[in-house]
């Protein structure tokens, strides 16, 4: 439901803006015109990769891509009404803003996505808003002259005289991340984009085995993956996770376990970490830089 309405609060809200500048393009200078592109595109842009990020189980290729595209064709048709420059600019920040964005929902993949798209969804409409300030202002549009447009001043007034939308959209975000479960759950739609860097399958018992009062569990540390990434273990039993790892370096040297207090660097060979989990619930593991990660599932 989060990706959903962040998707229909990008192309309504970009869409607005663009509109405004057509309708402007006459009054408004390439030095703000430039500006609005590269703000529109970066924000629009930046948006969509954090979420397509967030859906990707750590594959940069399709989330900078889509987000990439997205900014630039946003940040061309903002900007083209007005001047080429313009454009220009626009689509180079819709470049930056995409990758930002992508490596920003890798990176919090395994920790609170669901917050985060509902953090840079706040960051985007206090954005957007005084964006539209800035076309008004530079447009010349006046209060009075606002008032007389139905439709502008309907919209005008929605988007930027309500000031308490601000935070009424924070408190209905941070409620929908809060119910909408993690964004993890969604990965599947990009599960295609696996498959130039997927790795041999290593069959695994994901179910710890008791022995001499321990849970023990293996996990294989891949090039780019953990196998298998969710581990299902005993509350209230101690557990020793084997992480095997057949190489040297690597982005899956360091490991994070933070619901335990564990970092743990993981060199070639077996590491055992070790930790008594007394609370059921779905535990996130990562590498240092949280892009790739699984799930410690303690069950009753």
């Amino acid at each position: 439901m989060l990706v959903v309405i962040t998707i229909f609060i990008s192309i309504i809200v970009t869409g607005y803006v663009m509109v405004l500048t057509y309708r402007h393009k006459e009054k408004l200078t390439c030095m703000a015109a430039m500006m609005i592109a590269m703000t529109a595109a970066m924000m629009s842009s930046m948006l969509i990769g954090t979420v397509l990020g967030t859906l990707s189980k750590g594959n940069l290729f399709f989330p900078t891509v889509l987000s990439v595209s997205t900014g630039m064709i946003t940040g061309y048709y903002t900007g083209k009404p007005v001047s080429l420059m313009a454009a220009i600019d626009g689509m180079m920040a819709g470049i930056m803003g995409g990758m930002m964005g992508s490596m920003l929902g890798v990176m919090v993949l395994y920790q609170l996505p669901a917050f985060m798209i509902a953090f840079i969804n706040l960051v985007f409409i206090v954005v957007m808003l005084f964006l539209v300030r800035l076309i008004h202002e530079e447009a010349g549009v006046s209060e009075k002259e606002s008032k007389s447009s139905a439709k502008e001043d309907r919209v005008d007034n929605i988007l930027v005289r309500k000031w308490y939308i601000v935070p009424v959209a924070f408190v209905l975000l941070f409620f929908i991340a809060k119910f909408s479960g993690n964004a993890v759950s969604l990965q599947s739609v990009f599960s295609s984009s696996e498959a130039s860097t997927k790795e041999p399958i290593v069959q695994t018992d994901s179910y710890a085995k008791q022995n001499n009062g321990y849970q023990e569990v293996d996990i294989i540390v891949g090039q780019n993956r953990y196998t298998p990434d969710e581990v299902k273990v005993k509350a209230g039993v101690p557990v020793k996770v084997n992480f095997k790892k057949a190489y040297d370096g690597g982005c899956l040297s360091s490991l994070v376990i933070p619901d335990f207090d564990i970092r743990q660097a993981l060199k070639k060979g077996i590491t055992t970490v070790e930790f008594t989990p007394n609370k059921p619930g779905k535990y996130p593991f990562t590498c240092s830089m949280g892009m790739f990660g699984g799930y410690i599932n303690v069950e009753t």
